[in-house]
């Protein structure tokens, strides 16, 4: 387990392969226009102290899907300059490079793979976090986001505090439809808050609120439909600013982890990231974050290069490729096993981290499950 960068090798990769992902790109950039006309619908039916706000809004969207447009294009000028072994990676090909470095890492997930894709979202992340706040207000405009929500309880039971960074990994609700999202434990120490990653790649709303919509928006530093579940079943769980908090997030529950551990008025003092980006602005410096990343694991590149550093600790190892399973070191499985060898390290940092973390013995506690859903369905 090391913090070490890795060189960036050869991508040996289809261009097939991404002349198919600027095809979805050009299809992303439609799909942006017809948000647009939607809200510009939305606009010239709303009260006029709105209108202003959405007119802007399409206007920047519109000029977002203009760009995504030229992406596409760009994406597949990089495929040609990358089939004849051209270096795209040296001529600073931005976006094309990301796109190309991101389809190495996600079709073919190794180490080197993973660490190039890290290094091209370095310089694209913050552009594009700039495009999500105008995208937002589409996404609100046309109901996409921004609906009422159903928080509840499905479970209640007894437990015992965990006492291991294999406990808690464990405790993550699984993604599985229909199944809760949220675990809330009672100790007598803390409340610990557990959450889970993305469940459907939908992008257009609909019951789920751990969908790519979501996704979009905490990587964009706004507020998702899927963090207003968390803090609505956390109310619910009566967890109040004085109680010491620890939140452990897999995935978008990592991003959602960090969002809300930036909030002033709530006391986390330990967030675990688990196979997620790593976007710790605003977060505390007296909060402790600790990271478990599988280098070839594509979805903790998102956050770039430089975001990396931000965790007091990072664990990382390289997960057993599963023949078939391009995100097999995304699985909490893959999670567990690092997080067992870096319960069973002796090594200061790890052992610090664990003190930090838990008590010597395993105390009683309380926890409920909490499923949340959209109320109106787009």
């Amino acid at each position: 387990m090391t913090n070490d960068t890795e060189p960036v090798g050869n991508l040996a990769i289809s261009t097939d392969a991404v002349a198919e992902f600027a095809r979805r790109l050009d299809e992303l950039a439609t799909d942006i226009d017809a948000w647009v006309i939607r809200a510009r619908t939305s606009a010239g039916n709303s009260m006029s102290a709105h209108r202003a706000v959405l007119s802007t809004a399409t206007q920047r969207c519109a000029a977002a899907a203009e760009q995504l447009h030229g992406d596409a294009a760009r994406a597949h000028r990089a495929a040609r300059t990358y089939e004849s072994h051209e270096s795209w990676w040296a001529g600073g090909a931005g976006w094309a490079a990301a796109i190309v470095a991101g389809i190495a890492a996600f079709v073919s997930p190794t180490s080197t793979h993973v660490s190039a894709f890290r290094r091209s979202m370095t310089g694209v992340s913050p552009l594009a976090a700039g495009l999500v706040a105008p995208t937002a207000a589409v996404l609100r405009a046309g109901g996409i986001s921004g609906s009422p929500l159903s928080v509840r309880p499905t479970a209640q039971h007894s437990c015992r505090a965990p006492t291991s960074f294999d406990d808690v990994v464990a405790r993550i609700p699984r993604v599985a439809p229909d199944h809760a999202q949220v675990r809330i434990e009672k100790t007598p120490s803390a409340t610990v808050v557990y959450i889970g990653g993305t469940v459907t790649g939908n992008v257009f709303g609909g019951r789920e609120p751990w969908d790519m919509t979501s996704n979009v928006l905490a990587m964009g530093g706004q507020t998702s439909d899927s963090e207003r579940g968390v803090r609505q079943a956390m109310n619910a769980a009566g967890v109040s600013g004085s109680d010491r908090i620890v939140i452990v997030g897999h995935s978008q529950g990592g991003l959602l982890a960090q969002r809300i551990a930036a909030d002033p008025s709530l006391s986390v003092r330990d967030v675990v990231l688990v196979g997620s980006p790593q976007s710790p602005e605003g977060v505390p410096a007296n909060v402790h974050v600790v990271a478990f990343e599988n280098r070839n694991d594509p979805i903790t590149a998102l956050g770039g290069a430089d975001s990396h550093t931000r965790a007091d600790v990072t664990a990382t190892r390289t997960s057993p490729a599963t023949p078939g399973d391009a995100l097999a070191g995304h699985h909490l499985g893959a999670y567990r096993e690092l997080a067992r060898e870096f319960d069973a390290s002796t090594t200061p940092t790890a052992m610090s981290a664990h003190n930090q973390m838990f008590s010597a013995e395993a105390g009683p506690c309380e926890a409920t499950d909490w499923r949340v859903d959209r109320l109106r369905k787009n």
